[in-house]
Formats: structure tokens, sequence, C-alpha cells
């Protein structure tokens, strides 16, 4: 087995990390925008485009997932891979429920008209449950992500080699002599 990810496995994370990032900053500024604002609906037309592209990008990150190989597991202890694999396995099916919450989101509603400008104002949303379910997901997502990131930071300082298995500038991702995982 390989010590790292594949090249596309590691440009689909990070490209896919910047758009999520980027969705959540367009997501909390434009609802926070007048409902007839100009920067609100250049943020709504960026975010539903950047929203599919992710949900196309997540697609392809797990075909490439399960069709590549994969490197070599981390040394870590039953019930921490059991957690890690939790936290994945969750964090695709969050993402995929904020495309499936945005998509049913907007075709209960005038977003669709909002967006290529027949429309003066945002369309109000709040009444919709698929709305409240996306809003629900994206702290959920951001809670997933915080623990995933402070999984691998903690990995990296007690055992070493999570850091390099996805990050290409850093060398080989072989853990440091003599530390085992706990």
């Amino acid at each position: 087995m390989n010590a790292r990810w594949g090249k596309w496995s590691v440009v689909l994370h990070w490209a896919s990390a910047a758009i999520i990032v980027g969705l959540a900053a367009a997501g909390f500024v434009m609802t926070s925008e007048a409902p007839d604002s100009s920067l609100r609906l250049l943020l709504s037309r960026l975010h539903t485009a950047f929203g599919i592209t992710l949900m196309v990008a997540t697609v392809v990150r797990l075909v490439t997932r399960l069709r590549t190989r994969k490197p070599e597991p981390l040394p870590m202890a039953p019930l921490h891979r059991r957690g890690v694999a939790f936290v994945h396995a969750s964090l695709y099916a969050v993402l995929f429920g904020l495309g499936a919450s945005g998509a049913v989101t907007g075709a209960r509603s005038a977003w669709p008209d909002y967006l290529r400008g027949t429309l003066e104002r945002v369309p109000e949303l709040e009444q919709l449950a698929s709305r409240e379910v996306h809003e629900a997901l994206v702290f959920t997502l951001g809670a997933l992500l915080l623990l995933h990131v402070g999984g691998v930071i903690v990995h990296e300082v007690r055992v070493g080699g999570a850091l390099r298995r996805m990050v290409p500038w850093l060398g080989s991702s072989r853990a440091a002599p003599g530390k085992e995982a706990t």
C-alpha cells in the first residue's frame, strides 16, 4: 500500500474544503444583506452554483475513493478508528443532506426566479422546512469539521503522519520511530 492519498483525492479534498468555507461565508453574509440587495443576489447565485459544484465534487470524491488505492491505515486504537469512520461517513451524509435540502428549498420556492433576476427581492424561505433543515445541517457540518480537524491535530501530535497523507508539500507519511497508537 502507498503512504499517501492519490493526487486526485488530495485535489478534491482541498477543493471541497475551499468550496465549503466559501459557501458558509456566502450563506452567512447573504442572509444578513437586505432582501433587495445586489450583493445578496450575487452571493445567492454564487452560493447556488458552488453548492451544485460541491455536490458533483463530493460524488467524484466518493467514486475516486472507491476506485483508487487507499494509503496504509494510520496506527490508532480500534475505538478511535471507529470514531474516524463515523465522522467521515457523517461528513458525506451531511454534505449530501445539504445539497438535497438546498435543492428542495429551491424547487419549493421562487428561488429560481430570484436567481434569474425576475424578482426584485429574495423570496421568503424561512417558512420552508427544507430551509430550516439546510441551516441546521450547516451547523452540523461545522461541528463535524471541527471534529475532523481536531482529530487530525490530535493524531499528528500524538503519533504523527496524518497531515502528510493529505498535504502535498509535506514529506513521507510514516509515523515517527518509536511512537505507537494509543
